[in-house]
């Protein structure tokens, strides 16, 4: 039976609820969805309702109908659900529908699929439904901790087809048949996690509380008990996951170093050798094989080489094969540093494997003992630990409940403990930080069973180990613990390596994050109520208890002036903001601290304020250790979750500590290759202290080349001006052998470069309407499969409006970054519709790989300079006499030609760029900018001949 607005309905009577031994899917669910014309359920509306009453897969009856919201409905949320505006004028409106959508559901349970977006929709018209509730969505994120967790997504994971998604019956139908699948799977969960998960709802206000109650009940009927008895107080499987994580041996160097032989590294990459024979599409190339030798050399030697490899080299391969036979020959291990995520799982899944396959055979290349793999810092991975130790908690919040059972079920499987197996997205906050290995300094594991500890002994069982940028720098910051010894470090990516190290070797310092840190401290659910509550059921001796008490005494008693010191020290820094004349923008405001300045009235106040806040930080740096030393001995005492409390109240010390020496440095004693500034964001009035080396190439020399036998610093982007004299100034890294090869690629045929010729300077009042008419134009004139590159936020959402109507209307789509959802997710629509526009700015820059007809076109909307006024651009600028030449332009040349980099990606690509910066051809430093990119055939065009010129290059053969 299908009930509309005009068909009678009978309230549905609920069953018992908690009538034991029965199934949940034997109860009657409504399953709900709404439509809506936006997220807001104050400022947006209802447009369409949908219901299913059902048992198991029976369904019972069914709820539809539009609703007219009384406005226009966008060109977005037409196309998106289909739904015409003719249809919801004809429609009743809210009130109309409202009683009768109440007397459907009736007393039933409630599922949707993020249930409380569309409960919170009706209830902001009068509907307030109080009934019991579940949510598919919160099922999918536990039971499935790495899928997608759309309703379309999961869906399609289940093998459930989905005919009208966006339409809230049709919503309905597939989150009720959703329901029934998760639910027969968590019921064969064993009776420990269900209890254990049904433990935690109950202590927060999570939206499964009602049906984990219903399965727990359920399975206590059957009589069925599941619960290993090896499990730990953490409720995990310690054996089980002991002989997951089974220790590996590291690698014994051999006594004597083995050469690799140039010419047996050729003959790997000859056409019909090993690599082709292991790599689908493998083409020989020159400027492959000379980087392979160079390579060789270097390591062979023991020398530094940087090497510049253009697209379609296959630089990973020719510096892989070397380093993999080095490794093999002498069993030792290279580290290989990459700065993105792509990259890294490139090499690990693809490249590394090939290289594993094409040596097979080889003469003297033990290859089956070959190992690689990757390492990442130590917040990737889970700390069981503090996970033990959150689930242990009086309360918990929902994101914590819903987070701490997904780990439950995910640990059942997980070899390695890194989150990247995990979706953390989906909805809430995930509280991560307070179960990763992060916090978990000096941790013993569980049982010994210790994720963190087995992937640094698979690091150092390992021939090559792949890590990336941060983690190579923070091993610099921890004396070499982070990352198993090497001798061979190759750097790919290298162009990031100063930024990296300037953010890692930097520091922030914010009142909000002051708050926090006093919080998990003092806070209602912080380290000493924690630290109470675990020796409450002790048996620790009253001396103890009572130098604790005593202890936890003295920390509050530090808080009131630490927080009155800190109040007034951000209240003075906050005056000094105002005078950061040219640094504001939509982000917020920046003033660098100078010697101007420190010499201000205003820092003088700063600096007596900052006396008081370090005299507190003294004595709460002297509480703590207080506390740390009332907790020693107390291992056999029965105190809960023992390690993990002193491990934490360790690291709150070591964070005060930190604390106090940043803002010593920052006020009253700056170092002298610091960089020190204020900021304020534009969305809070939280004010932030920021400090920066000035050069990091001498800390990179130190610390890092100097300590390797051989260092290789690559990327398809490392020189300027036909030389990398940039790159190695800023890097430090001198007396390396140099090389560059252009790409193999034929760019005069495969892309056509355009810089209009009567563009407006980007200072011209005009400029930006003609930014805008040329990326129309060009969506128009390709047909969609276009990007366009911005320097600028304000002029991104500008372009994104003006496009909006009249492409949406042509059926095209604009794809707005920081507007229509993240940069995968806008890469993946895009890639999916070809009939769309992209509009990004910095992230978009590189490591977006769009092959083939993905991308045809490509827009450049002004040459990338940095923001004179940023302060760590500012202050280096500062060390040149010629600072533009020198410094502003060769950091904008690499950026053009990271960007002009995503146009061409294969051999059989074809597409055209277009610099919409008169700059590039009117300046006398243009020339650099353009003679910097591949050879492509060049043309002057006027505006209105853009369009023209795109379809005569991309029709041509």
């Amino acid at each position: 039976m299908t009930t509309t607005p005009d068909t009678p309905i009978t309230p549905p009577q609920p069953a018992s609820l908690f009538e034991v031994g029965v199934h949940p899917l034997e109860d009657e669910w409504v399953a709900l969805d709404v439509e809506t014309t936006g997220l807001s359920p104050d400022d947006d509306a209802i447009i369409e309702v949908g219901a299913v009453r059902f048992r198991g897969a029976e369904t019972l009856d069914t709820f539809h109908t539009l609703v007219n919201p009384n406005r226009k409905l966008g060109a977005f949320i037409r196309r998106y659900t289909g739904i015409a505006q003719e249809e919801v004028d004809a429609a009743p409106p809210f009130s109309k529908i409202a009683g009768r959508l109440e007397t459907f559901v009736g007393g039933l349970p409630i599922v949707g699929h993020s249930v409380d977006f569309d409960l919170a929709f009706l209830a902001a018209r009068g509907v307030r439904l109080t009934n019991p509730r579940a949510d598919t969505l919160e099922l999918a994120y536990v039971l499935k901790p790495s899928w997608e967790y759309s309703l379309e997504k999961v869906a399609t994971a289940l093998g459930l087809s989905h005919d009208r998604p966006h339409r809230a019956l049709s919503d309905a139908e597939v989150t009720s048949r959703i329901f029934n699948l998760l639910v027969e799977e968590a019921g064969r969960l064993d009776e420990y996690s269900l209890a254990e998960m049904q433990r935690l709802a109950s202590r927060s206000s999570w939206v499964l509380a009602y049906l984990l109650r219903r399965l727990e009940m359920q399975k206590m009927g059957e009589g069925v008990t599941q619960r290993s008895p090896q499990a730990s107080i953490t409720g995990i499987d310690v054996s089980s996951l002991r002989e997951r994580l089974k220790r590996s041996r590291a690698l014994i160097p051999n006594k004597t170093a083995q050469r690799v032989e140039v010419a047996q590294v050729r003959g790997l990459l000859d056409r019909g050798g090993p690599v082709s024979r292991a790599m689908e599409d493998y083409e020989e190339r020159a400027e492959q094989a000379a980087m392979a030798e160079a390579v060789t050399r270097a390591i062979n030697d023991g020398k530094r080489l940087i090497v510049e490899a253009g697209t379609g080299v296959g630089k990973s391969m020719a510096y892989l094969l070397p380093a993999a036979l080095y490794a093999l020959k002498n069993n030792v291990r290279v580290v290989v540093s990459t700065n993105t995520i792509n990259l890294q799982e490139q090499l690990l899944n693809k490249d590394v494997p090939a290289v594993a396959e094409a040596l097979r055979g080889v003469d003297d290349v033990p290859v089956d003992d070959f190992r690689y793999g990757l390492l990442k810092g130590r917040n990737n991975y889970l700390c069981l630990k503090r996970w033990s130790s959150l689930r242990s908690s009086d309360t918990v919040s929902s994101d914590e409940a819903r987070m701490l059972s997904k780990l439950l079920v995910w640990m059942g499987t997980t070899d390695t403990g890194d989150r990247s197996e995990l979706n953390l997205s989906g909805g809430g906050w995930t509280p991560w930080d307070r179960v990763s290995a992060q916090g978990a300094l000096d941790c013993t594991g569980v049982s010994g069973a210790c994720f963190l500890r087995h992937a640094r002994d698979r690091a150092a069982a390992s021939h090559v180990v792949i890590v990336n940028h941060a983690l190579l720098v923070t091993d610099i910051l921890t004396g070499g613990a982070a990352i198993p010894e090497h001798d061979v470090l190759i750097v790919d990516e290298a162009q990031h390596l100063e930024g990296v190290a300037t953010d890692h070797l930097g520091f922030q310092i914010s009142q909000a994050g002051l708050e926090d840190h006093l919080d998990l401290l003092a806070g209602e659910r912080g380290l000493l109520n924690r630290a109470a509550l675990a020796l409450r059921g002790s048996s620790a001796a009253q001396t103890r208890r009572d130098s604790l008490d005593g202890a936890a005494q003295r920390v509050l008693a530090a808080l009131p002036p630490l927080r009155q010191g800190m109040a007034k020290l951000f209240a003075v820094l906050q005056h000094l903001l105002p005078a950061a004349s040219g640094a504001q923008s939509r982000f917020g405001q920046e003033l660098r601290i100078t010697p101007s300045t420190r010499s201000q009235p205003t820092w003088s106040e700063a600096e007596i304020a900052w006396e008081d806040t370090d005299t507190a930080l003294a004595e709460l740096d002297a509480a703590t250790s207080d506390l740390v030393t009332s907790l020693e001995g107390l291992e056999d005492a029965g105190v809960l979750d023992y390690e993990a409390l002193v491990m934490e109240t360790f690291n709150m010390r070591e964070r005060t500590r930190e604390i106090r020496g940043r803002l010593k440095e920052t006020v009253p004693h700056p170092e002298e290759n610091g960089i020190y500034w204020l900021s304020r964001s534009a969305r809070s009035s939280d004010i932030e202290l920021n400090m920066a080396p000035v050069h990091v190439g001498e800390l990179l020399e130190k610390l890092v080349y100097s300590q390797r036998r051989s260092v290789v610093l690559t990327s398809a982007t490392l020189s300027t001006d036909d030389g990398f004299g940039h790159v190695i100034e800023r890097t430090g890294f001198d007396g390396a052998d140099e090389l560059r090869l252009g790409s193999p690629f034929d760019y005069p045929r495969a892309a056509l470069l355009c810089v209009p010729n009567d563009m407006p300077e980007p200072s011209a009042w005009d400029y930006q309407a003609a930014v805008e008419q040329a990326v129309m134009d060009a969506v128009l004139a390709a047909g969609g499969a276009t990007m366009a590159l911005f320097t600028s936020h304000a002029s991104l959402q500008s372009t994104a409006r003006t496009l909006r109507g009249s492409l949406e209307a042509q059926g095209f789509e604009v794809l707005a970054q920081g507007v229509d959802g993240t940069p995968h997710q806008l890469v993946r629509r895009f890639v999916e519709n070809p009939r769309s526009v992209l509009l990004g700015t910095s992230s978009f820059w590189e490591g977006v790989d769009l092959a083939g007809d993905a991308l045809k076109v490509l827009l450049v909307a002004r040459l990338p300079f940095s923001v004179p006024t940023d302060p760590v651009f500012s202050a280096r600028s500062e060390l040149y006499d010629r600072a533009f030449d020198e410094y502003a332009v060769p950091q904008a040349i690499l950026r053009l030609r990271q960007g002009f980099g995503r146009l061409i990606r294969t051999s059989r690509d074809r597409g055209v760029a277009i610099i919409l910066d008169k700059r590039a051809v009117s300046r006398r430093y243009g020339r650099a900018f353009l003679d910097s990119l591949p050879p492509a055939t060049r043309r002057t065009p006027a505006l209105y001949e853009l369009p023209g010129e795109i379809r005569r290059w991309l029709r041509a053969p």
